[in-house]
């Protein structure tokens, strides 16, 4: 286990600098394939290179896969079987995902294991190694400081050229707004950076914690709710970098942000307010000082850089 862990070390994460638009404008006029296989016979006559291939992959799933809500706010019980021996139980397990992905395919809709699972089998059909992470995701002020017991999403890891690219095919496709899906596709989620996912997804298994240098899932979840709004830019929040805001009643809430540019606007409101209000702006050298208004109470912040929601706390008045 420590070479294997050394190795995965070794060879490490990276991100994508290549531009595939031609790749998403091809894959764009695919037809609504029924199997992995045809997909896979596709996109290994139109292209050469691994990179292109797995690209191919992740925006046919994006472009064609709907997020299950029904599965979302149901889910179904967990799945059991028998087994004597260990080949016998992988290959359960194996035909259990390969059902998976077929009904994904058939049927066009899937949670986040039927997309992690369908690109990790488009992998295979493709001979490209890649895996399927387990871990954990977070959305909501209410999530902060409250570790769930059992992993809550899967996303993808995929060597391209000896480094490891992480991917994450669900977020990628759109996201849930007034309880509804909005499809809408995401690149900030091909290929995300290595030293910024750690804010946004914490893997369950020790290896992939290791090699994406993260500590415990407690400081995991003890984070503010980072969005691809704020972790796409340059912005280093340097306090508080909590995600619990204790603040007496007299004082304003205060963030300081390192690299924000004189041009960027931060806005706020709290749970329940109809209207945002803009933060009041100074800045010290490289890092800018953000003042919002106490809310009087104890409510969910929820801060907007330039109108696009980038950061969420719960604060706590005293």
């Amino acid at each position: 286990m420590k070479r294997l862990l050394f190795l995965f070390l070794l060879l490490g994460v990276s991100g994508f600098s290549q531009d595939f638009t031609s790749v998403d404008a091809k894959v764009k006029l695919y037809p609504s394939y029924i199997s992995p296989e045809k997909l896979a016979n596709k996109i290994a006559q139109d292209f050469n290179d691994d990179a292109s291939k797995v690209r191919a992959a992740f925006k046919w799933l994006t472009n064609n896969i709907r997020y299950n809500l029904e599965e979302y706010y149901q889910p179904k019980r967990v799945i059991q079987f028998r087994y004597s021996t260990e080949k016998e139980r992988l290959s359960k397990l194996q035909a259990l995902k390969d059902k998976l992905v077929k009904d994904a395919f058939i049927r066009k809709i899937g949670v986040c294991e039927e997309y992690a699972q369908s690109f990790k089998k488009l992998a295979d059909l493709l001979g490209i190694e890649a895996e399927v992470i387990k871990g954990y995701v977070r959305n909501s002020a209410q999530e902060i400081d409250r570790v769930p017991t059992t992993t809550n999403h899967a996303w993808n890891s995929v060597k391209i050229n000896n480094r490891w690219v992480l991917l994450d095919a669900t977020w990628a496709a759109g996201y849930i707004f007034n309880g509804k899906w909005v499809k809408n596709y995401n690149d900030y989620f091909f290929a995300i950076a290595p030293e910024k996912i750690g804010r946004t997804h914490f893997p369950n298994n020790r290896k992939w914690q290791t090699i994406l240098n993260q500590n415990s899932i407690n400081d995991f979840y003890s984070q503010p709710i980072y969005s691809q709004a704020f972790l796409k830019t340059n912005l280093e929040l340097q306090t508080p970098k909590k995600g619990n805001i204790s603040v007496n009643r007299s004082k304003k809430v205060v963030l300081n942000i390192k690299n924000l540019s004189p041009n960027d606007r931060f806005y706020y409101n709290y749970s329940g307010q109809r209207y945002s209000k803009k933060a009041i702006i100074s800045y010290h050298g490289k890092v800018a000082k953000v003042v919002i208004d106490n809310p009087g109470r104890n409510s969910d912040l929820h801060l907007f850089l330039n109108r696009d929601l980038a950061l969420i706390y719960k604060v706590f008045v005293r």
